[in-house]
């Protein structure tokens, strides 16, 4: 759809690539090939995780459509690829060209009215040195080499500048100046991602992640239009993935599994194992950390050796979930200790997160209950993913001194399909048979209350990685049993894992225990259940009282808002357990043709989409 006003200004932010790799040169670990060995160790020309291989760069790629400094369009590859965290085992290596796409024909733009594209890392040979000179110290000659080609090839092949603008062109069909190009660095794109999204005028700004070019940790302090960074954590330490690693030596995979990682960690006691993490980490009295040991060839063994295990645990054991919950305490005194030292410092009264660590609910719980900071406000796409759009808006605002136009309210930026588009997707299926019922929400409230499994497809597409009332698969709070069957028999996952509530914002503090002045619109933040209130909805309670709550409001979404609505009229209850669309190992679906397919091979009991409710025809 075209926007409602003249533009000026047209920015295309993207961000990451689909992750790739030639099978027939070399081999690198990743959540699809490899085995846990690959990942922890060398192994016949594998550059292993904890070494930061360059080739994980660009997972969870996305694009994002600024006009004149306002969101028109934001959308993660794997929603259209339907190939999770967008990685590519063709061996092909590329941008995001179909979210590239789409985000221009959703805001009714030509690739020659573009007039920047900002890619969301800026690497460079004085960088790719700086980082093999940090990662590859204290390693053997042998290994050095190994990692140095590895970082040579990577950088050769799909980092460089000229291979970015040369791949722009391919799919823009058409020769891109040089000078339209803007490569903002990986740690900036995240901090701009934040800071120009929230409605702070001056906040301090803290991204944590993985590892970006050279560092894993920004802060700094944005003001208006300006983000003036401080400092950084350099890499290899970093808290990041420092969680990657133990993931993966817990049996999940080091990329996406983290939050199992994090519900698991409400199982266990983050003693038992505080003394070994403490190695692991050291506090600065500057706020910072340094982390030890995790940069060696031999660093399974090593993890072996330290928690006392013959081989690595396989998801869920009491002793796994003691590793987890003193990762988890560890993680978070980190993050606390670092912005005490940077209240201490500046003085902030906001603060404004973002990276894929941010994306950890009980972290950001951890921050808010600390009281450190009067408002927190964290980028609702808060891992790569969303650096898309902190790139465009970088570029808009500091670059090139436009003034800031209006924070970004709420997620729902991807597409949109037409009565006509869902009318022919249903005439497609077979197996389903539907009907267009006066009151949809009256009716799937109806469905809900009697204990009905229900997908729930409206409107435009979330950002981010959290289903929010457009792409959601809903179902009763007060039922336990519901919960089990929902994880077993539907999403295919982990017994231990919580399911998080929507809940009408209004009414959100007398189920839970949310500080005042607090909401929670982005699934981000874990806060305690009333004890009064934590029998009334089992469904969404985890295992130590605590929900990763979603405040709604008429504001954010007014028809998901309505349904909560007519569900407490019904039940007394204004909560619903909310998961995202999607079986285990998928995307989110995107489109009802994605939709469809998923009810029918998820056994749901039924689909509503947009106005239309659909049912299994036996």
């Amino acid at each position: 759809m075209p926007p409602d006003f003249d533009p000026e200004m047209i920015i295309l932010g993207i961000g990451g690539f689909e992750t790739s790799w030639d099978w027939s040169r070399r081999r690198w670990w990743s959540p699809l090939r490899g085995s846990l060995d690959d990942m922890l160790r060398f192994t016949d020309h594998c550059v292993p995780l904890q070494f930061c291989p360059l080739h994980l760069i660009g997972h969870d790629s996305s694009a994002a459509l600024l006009v004149d400094g306002r969101l028109v369009s934001f959308i993660s590859e794997e929603r259209l690829t339907r190939v999770k965290h967008g990685l590519n085992m063709a061996g092909q290596t590329t941008l995001p060209r179909c979210a590239m796409e789409r985000c221009l024909r959703e805001g009714g733009i030509r690739w020659d009215q573009v007039d920047y594209f900002a890619h969301y890392c800026r690497f460079t040979e004085e960088a790719m040195q700086r980082r093999y000179a940090a990662v590859a110290a204290g390693l053997d000659p042998a290994h050095r080499d190994l990692l140095q080609q590895e970082y040579a090839d990577a950088y050769a092949s799909r980092l460089q500048r000229s291979v970015i603008l040369r791949q722009i062109s391919e799919i823009a069909g058409r020769e891109i100046p040089d000078e339209k190009l803007i490569q903002v660095p990986h740690h900036l794109a995240h901090a701009a991602g934040a800071f120009y999204s929230s409605d702070f005028p001056e906040s301090l700004i803290f991204t944590i992640d993985g590892y970006g070019e050279t560092n894993s940790c920004l802060w700094g302090i944005g003001r208006e239009n300006s983000i003036e960074p401080l400092g950084d954590v350099p890499l290899p330490t970093s808290l990041g993935l420092l969680y990657q690693v133990i993931t993966a030596y817990l049996g999940f995979r080091s990329l996406g599994d983290e939050y199992k990682v994090m519900g698991l960690s409400a199982y266990g006691n983050p003693k038992t194992w505080k003394r070994a993490f403490d190695g692991f980490l050291e506090l600065q009295d500057d706020g910072t950390y340094r982390l030890r040991g995790l940069t060696r060839p031999d660093l399974l063994e090593s993890l072996k050796e330290v928690f006392e295990d013959r081989a690595p645990h396989r998801g869920f054991s009491p002793k796994a979930a003691d590793i987890a919950a003193a990762l988890q305490s560890k993680l978070e005194e980190t993050v606390r200790h670092h912005l005490a030292v940077l209240k201490r410092q500046l003085g902030a009264e906001n603060l404004c997160l973002s990276g894929g660590v941010a994306l950890n609910a009980c972290l950001n719980s951890a921050v808010i209950r600390s009281k450190l900071f009067r408002r927190v406000f964290i980028q609702p796409a808060a891992s790569d993913d969303g650096a898309s759009l902190g790139a465009a808006l970088y570029l808009h605002h500091q670059v090139l001194g436009c003034p800031r136009r209006q924070p970004i309210r709420h997620v729902f930026w991807g597409p949109a399909y037409s009565p006509r588009d869902v009318e022919a997707a249903l005439r497609s299926a077979s197996g389903v048979r539907w009907s267009k019922p006066a009151d949809v929400e009256e009716c799937t409230a109806r469905l809900l209350a009697e204990g009905k499994l229900v997908g729930w497809f409206h409107g435009r597409m979330e950002m981010g990685p959290r289903a929010l009332g457009a792409r959601s698969i809903l179902a009763d709070p007060r039922s336990a049993a519901l919960r089990e069957r929902l994880n077993g028999a539907v999403k295919n996952r982990e017994s231990f894992r919580p399911f998080a509530p929507a809940v009408i914002s209004d009414r959100a503090r007398r189920f839970f225990d949310l500080p005042p002045g607090i909401q929670s619109p982005y699934m981000l933040i874990t806060f305690p259940t009333r004890d009064l209130r934590r029998d009334q909805i089992p469904g969404v309670v985890h295992v130590d009282g605590s929900a990763r709550i979603q405040t709604v409001s008429p504001e954010d979404n007014p028809r998901f808002h309505r349904l909560l609505q007519k569900f407490h009229a019904l039940t007394r209850v204004p909560v619903l357990l909310n998961t995202s669309f999607n079986r285990a190992g998928e995307p989110i679906v995107c489109s009802p043709e994605d939709a469809l397919r998923c009810f029918l091979a998820s056994g749901l009991d039924a689909l509503v989409i947009e106005d239309w409710v659909v049912v299994p025809a036996n």
